[in-house]
């Protein structure tokens, strides 16, 4: 991230940190959780043994 390097080299912490939220936030939208499709079926597993 560009945005990022110049944020620490240029010593503006504020933007460095709103840099480092927006990323999280993009990846927590796309989903790109490793482990997202291990819950996945775990919730899965649980619903059908409640339908027994």
């Amino acid at each position: 991230m560009k945005l990022l390097k110049l944020a620490v080299e240029k010593q503006r912490w504020d933007l460095a940190a709103h840099t480092i939220i927006l990323a999280a936030a993009r990846t927590l939208n796309k989903e790109d959780r490793p482990h997202a499709s291990q819950s996945k079926a775990k919730i899965k597993r649980s619903q059908e043994k409640g339908n027994r």
